[in-house]
């Protein structure tokens, strides 16, 4: 959290308002100890979730340009100069987002992968419903009159921020994607979504699944189907993570799901069939095993 903060405040980009949404109480103590005049920090009387305390923060936002960064994420020094400018720049452009490091730990980093090109990107609707989920919220700013309508309307789901990118694209807000790496995202086991958490990623993946299911309804059929392979895939994190559960027969119908959506030549499809095969003690200790292994090898140890 500290390190998030202070990306922050040490940005070289320096009007601007720093809104906190503490839904734990956590943070008080830290924003009493910066004593910078720009934090405006509000304790939740009761957590508000994912969804809510975004639009709850957002909402109460009073500049020309909005964005977000989680606790436990950071921005580069030039990360709000770099995107403003571009913004400033480009008056219709409604968004401008920038390449994210992920951060595994133990000085482990890779880029988060965006199947587009730098520049400026008119229409993006139908990429972002084709491809993985390749937007993050907190490597991108906008501008107020993007917050608007059903950008706000967040579903309750880990995922929600889906709603403001795909409600914005289809608004026809263009986006600019500045090739520069100015986020820095933390992959850790305590993360909302995390995949090595306690759940191995079911709640993410039912939330992912659930948020498809309600966006698309009464949609084109030509929506329908450009996001076929994306779901086929989080049928198949969501099949890992019944299994690992030891909840194979729910996991079988997960692949069987997946296949429907995505074919036969579904990558990742045949493995999880065969996994789903197998008795789930020999399982897990083939994934505990995995597990320790690339560990080993990400270390060094």
């Amino acid at each position: 959290m500290e390190a998030a903060l202070r990306s922050v405040l040490d940005q070289d980009f320096t009007d601007f308002e720093l809104l906190i949404g503490d839904e734990t109480g956590g943070a008080e103590s830290l924003v009493t100890a910066l004593a910078d005049p720009r934090i405006g920090y509000h304790r939740n009387p009761t957590r508000l979730g994912f969804s809510k305390n975004h639009v709850a923060l957002l909402d109460r936002a009073r500049g020309r340009y909005l964005t977000v960064l989680h606790d436990d994420d950071r921005w580069k020094p030039t990360y709000l100069s770099r995107l403003v400018s571009v913004l400033d720049r480009h008056g219709d452009v409604g968004m401008a987002c920038c390449r994210v490091a992920l951060d595994r730990g133990a000085g482990h980093t890779e880029l988060w992968p965006i199947p587009i090109g730098p520049g400026r990107h008119d229409d993006l609707l139908d990429e972002v419903l084709a491809e993985e989920w390749f937007l993050l919220i907190d490597a991108m700013v906008w501008r107020r009159e993007v917050w608007a309508g059903p950008a706000k309307e967040w579903p309750d789901l880990c995922c929600g921020d889906l709603q403001f990118f795909l409600s914005a694209l289809e608004a026809r807000w263009p986006l600019y994607f500045l090739d520069a790496v100015l986020t820095v995202y933390s992959v850790h086991s305590g993360q909302s979504g995390a995949w090595r958490g306690s759940d191995s990623g079911l709640t993410v993946a039912n939330d992912v699944l659930a948020f498809w299911e309600g966006w698309l309804e009464g949609r084109p059929e030509e929506q329908i189907a450009l996001t076929a392979l994306p779901r086929a895939r989080w049928q198949l994190r969501r099949a890992r993570a019944l299994l690992l559960s030891g909840r194979t027969p729910l996991a079988r119908s997960a692949v069987a799901d997946a296949e429907a959506l995505g074919g036969t030549d579904l990558p990742g499809l045949r493995r999880m069939k065969l996994a789903a095969s197998v008795p789930n003690p020999v399982l897990r200790a083939a994934v505990a095993l995995k597990r320790s292994v690339s560990e080993m090898r990400r270390t060094g140890r």
